[in-house]
């Protein structure tokens, strides 16, 4: 009689188990990251796991989430632990999220050692601090696909520089799971190395020496005074040279005129002519005003026409604006508009020339073609708002 009292308990055991648990099916083998966080960001640990299916403890509050980072696709999943009821079938389509992104600043190829750095993604704003530490890197967790507006904010010569700014396309499809961006700095800025980075740096007598050292005082003392009488000699060679012309003027005269050179004779030198008058300009004669003279009409004034910024549009509504002049586009990161993770866009795919509101086209050579409309271009061609603008296989929508 007390073993079947006590069967109910024993058969409910599982069930509790299960309750507390979170099972996880991936549908195959992979390298993969998992964890439970609140926010999105790699935490310090995580559970790394090559399994097909995985079971965790159920922990945490109502607002965490469970992480999957595949490491093939770089790209990031997740899931609120209070919507788990069963088995979670990962997909595809639930890869949401770019994992890791590297935002690199240097100049003149050093990593900078001071720098504020700003992602702005579809979901908002990240900003990071770049030290010496960081050897000039700033990583961010979890940035949404598309357009990407990345800011530097750095220190030049003792002021604030001026923000240098640069936009990149990020897909979840690209060649590299954790994509780089880099972004070069113009200014003289101070880099890893602890010295300020100079176009033309000056040349060190030697080799190595130390940060502190100084000029002795006795070197010093000794230059100054090595200064001082060779100012005296030359202002003596000077004063006695001066002294011996005067005395010997016909001598000075007669060795000057025998290499070429005159002296003028001070008593039949005729004064400098008076300079001629400057003539003065008319005043314009004044208008004469009768009573009875009909009024005269002013031309009107030009209208202004305020025109919209002529720019790109993705499919998912992502804007970039063309600013005037040539914007280069292609893959490297130094393009205008980088397509960094495009793998069908050429390092310099093509370029577009704005002139005020009218902006035309150019392919530079690309070796998956540049497309305005479907069709593929050969010569500089005018874009018209609405055209459809392909590089490789990424659209764009001009308008203006």
């Amino acid at each position: 009689m007390r073993l079947r009292n006590l069967l109910p308990a024993i058969l409910l055991i599982p069930t509790l188990a299960t309750a507390q648990t979170v099972q996880i099916d991936f549908g195959a083998a992979g390298e993969r990251e998992v964890w439970i966080s609140d926010r999105i960001a790699l935490p310090p640990a995580s559970l790394k796991t090559g399994e097909s299916k995985l079971t965790l403890p159920k922990q945490g509050g109502p607002t965490d989430r469970i992480y999957v980072w595949d490491r093939k696709t770089g790209n990031v999943a997740s899931k609120g632990t209070a919507e788990m009821t069963g088995v979670w079938k990962v997909k595809p389509e639930d890869f949401k999220l770019a994992g890791k992104v590297t935002v690199k600043v240097e100049h003149e190829g050093k990593p900078v050692a001071v720098a504020f750095v700003k992602l702005k993604d579809a979901a908002g704003e990240k900003d990071l601090q770049i030290d010496a530490s960081k050897k000039g890197e700033a990583v961010f967790f979890g940035v949404r696909p598309g357009n990407v507006q990345v800011t530097v904010r750095y220190n030049s010569n003792g002021s604030d520089a001026e923000p240098a700014a640069q936009a990149f396309v990020l897909d979840l499809r690209r060649p590299a799971p954790d994509p780089v961006f880099t972004i070069s700095l113009s200014q003289p800025v101070e880099t890893v190395e602890g010295t300020v980075s100079d176009p033309k740096p000056q040349k060190s007598d030697s080799a190595t020496t130390p940060a502190t050292s100084s000029t002795p005082r006795g070197s010093l003392i000794g230059n100054i005074v090595v200064y001082l009488l060779g100012l005296g000699v030359a202002l003596a060679i000077i004063y006695f040279g001066l002294r011996y012309a005067k005395q010997n003027q016909d001598k000075v005269k007669a060795q000057l005129e025998k290499v070429g050179v005159q002296i003028p004779d001070p008593q039949s030198a005729t004064p400098d002519p008076a300079p001629a008058p400057v003539p003065t300009a008319p005043a314009p004669p004044q208008k004469i005003l009768l009573d009875d003279a009909a009024p005269v009409a002013s031309d009107p004034p030009v209208p202004v026409t305020l025109v919209s910024s002529p720019s790109l549009v993705m499919d998912n509504g992502d804007v970039f604006p063309i600013p005037d002049g040539d914007t280069s586009v292609g893959r490297e990161a130094g393009n205008a508009l980088s397509l960094v993770t495009e793998s069908t866009v050429s390092r310099r795919h093509a370029t577009l020339v704005r002139s005020g509101v009218s902006v035309a086209i150019r392919d530079d050579g690309s070796s998956n073609g540049t497309y305005v409309n479907g069709v593929k271009i050969s010569s500089e061609t005018e874009l018209k708002p609405g055209d459809q603008v392909q590089f490789g296989e990424v659209r764009f929508r001009f308008e203006a």
